[in-house]
C-alpha cells in the first residue's frame, strides 16, 4: 500500500514529515478501530515514543516487536525518511514495514505485510494526512 500527497512547497513537505514522523512514533495514539500499546522491551507500558527494542500489542493480544527504526536524510535529492521495521512474536520471519518518504515537496507513505493491523489503509493515510493536505480518494 501507498498513498502520496503533493504538498505547495518544500518547507511544507518538511513540517508535513515532522508530523508524520511523530505520529509514527507515538505508538499509543495509532488508531485504526484498535488500540495500540507501546512496551518496553520487558513489555512493560511505555510513557514515550517507540524505539527499537520495544514491543507494540493490539487489541486483539498480537505482541509486535519493533526490530529497527531508521531515520534516512538524502540532502542531495532534498529528500529524508523514517522506516519502522517489525515482525510479530508468532511469525519472526515475516517482516512488516511502514516508511515515510519525503522527496522535494511529496511525502508518501508505504505498508508491507501490516496484517496485524485492523485497517492498514486508513492508519497509513492518517500518518500523513492533515486537515490541508488530504489524500485523494
Amino acid at each position: 500500500m501507498e498513498y502520496s500527497i503533493n504538498t505547495h512547497s518544500t518547507d511544507d513537505a518538511e513540517d508535513l514529515f515532522i508530523v508524520a514522523k511523530e505520529r509514527l512514533l507515538d505508538v499509543s495514539d495509532w488508531r485504526d478501530g484498535y488500540t495500540y500499546t507501546l512496551t518496553d522491551g520487558h513489555k512493560r507500558k511505555a510513557h514515550r515514543n517507540a524505539h527499537s527494542g520495544d514491543f507494540i500489542k493490539t487489541d486483539n493480544d498480537t505482541w509486535v516487536y519493533i526490530n529497527k527504526i531508521q531515520y534516512d536524510d538524502y540532502p542531495d535529492i532534498g529528500g529524508e525518511s523514517i522506516t519502522m521495521f517489525m515482525n510479530t512474536e508468532s511469525d519472526t520471519e515475516s517482516m512488516h514495514t511502514i516508511a515515510i518518504n519525503r522527496v522535494g515537496k511529496v511525502l508518501t507513505v508505504q505498508g508491507f505485510n501490516l496484517s496485524f493491523y485492523k485497517d492498514a489503509a486508513t492508519f497509513l493515510k492518517r500518518l500523513i494526512a492533515t486537515e490541508e493536505y488530504a489524500i485523494a480518494s
